[in-house]
């Protein structure tokens, strides 16, 4: 038997997730487990999309991003108090001093005692002619995710700040023949030297082309004239919050992921975040596990 709640802002959800990826969906499993009413609002533009699958997530490995989200649903059909909208969340505000959060959305509004925040991060990719066809097919971010997909390769990364200190030499797990490219930017000394010690050949000219056969990465050509034949290319891409997170002013540690304790609470009263746009380490298993700690405590506060 269905217990739909009846949403207004004097009988609220108990928590509003927004985003639907593992971090959001694993709390509203828990939420559903907890018989505590919970709706997840997505846009139904998950940022892994891209890839053919997931990967390290004990069970489901190779399992692709969309897959793994239908059988979440199908899942959590059998929790009634768990519902789920298609929608844009368009702005969060609390109602009154001490009242329910209030979601706009294209949709209509969502009222909420608790939010769950699981929005992800938004990756700002360089403006490079082949590059975003070819990304999460050739192109990766996380050697753990993929790495074994692009193993015995020639291989690239594209990182011209300190993280190429280790995110370089990480790759010759996969591969024995890598090389740094900067795009036209300077590494730090110590990330320099670094690279240098393990080996690691240094690039710094601007790339003008990615290209390939399909959406396979074969050669890399540099503005001094270089091509270099390479078929996988790593990038630590720039990132910061969306919109909505970034609205909210909640504190942020200095690489921009929002602050939260070891069971997801923020800086504001009754706002959660959980996922990618709270750690660097940003893998499903990862983010399942947040969501299922921020789930557990949800159900734990609204009890108290």
């Amino acid at each position: 038997m269905s217990t739909k709640v009846l949403n207004t802002v004097e009988s609220p959800y108990d928590v509003l997730i927004v985003g639907g990826g593992p971090a959001g969906l694993t709390a509203a499993l828990y939420l559903g487990r907890g018989r505590r009413s919970a709706i997840v609002l997505d846009r139904g533009e998950p940022r892994h999309a891209v890839s053919a699958g997931v990967h390290n997530f004990l069970t489901r490995d190779g399992t692709p991003p969309a897959e793994l989200r239908r059988i979440a649903w199908e899942q959590m059909a059998a929790y009634p108090t768990v519902e789920h909208r298609v929608t844009i969340v368009e702005r969060l505000e609390r109602v009154g001093d001490d009242g329910p959060w209030r979601a706009d959305t294209d949709t209509g509004e969502v009222f909420a005692r608790e939010v769950l925040l699981a929005t992800g991060m938004v990756d700002e990719h360089p403006d490079i002619p082949g590059y975003r066809e070819r990304w999460g097919h050739s192109i990766h971010h996380c050697p753990f995710c993929h790495g074994w997909e692009m193993r015995d390769r020639p291989l690239a990364a594209l990182v011209s700040d300190e993280a190429a200190a280790h995110y370089a030499p990480l790759l010759k797990n996969w591969s024995r023949d890598v090389v740094v490219l900067t795009h036209g930017r300077t590494l730090p000394a110590d990330a320099r030297a670094a690279v240098e010690a393990a080996g690691i050949p240094i690039h710094g000219a601007e790339i003008v082309a990615l290209e390939g056969r399909d959406r396979e990465l074969e050669i890399v050509r540099l503005a001094d004239g270089t091509t270099l034949e390479r078929g996988g290319l790593f990038v630590k891409p720039k990132q910061h919050q969306c919109d909505l997170v970034r609205g909210l002013g909640l504190e942020l540690d200095d690489m921009g992921f929002v602050v939260v304790d070891m069971f997801g609470a923020t800086s504001l009263p009754h706002v959660w975040a959980a996922g990618d746009l709270a750690t660097g380490m940003q893998q499903v298993g990862e983010a399942a596990a947040m969501g299922g700690r921020t789930g557990a405590m949800l159900v734990k506060t609204l009890v108290a």
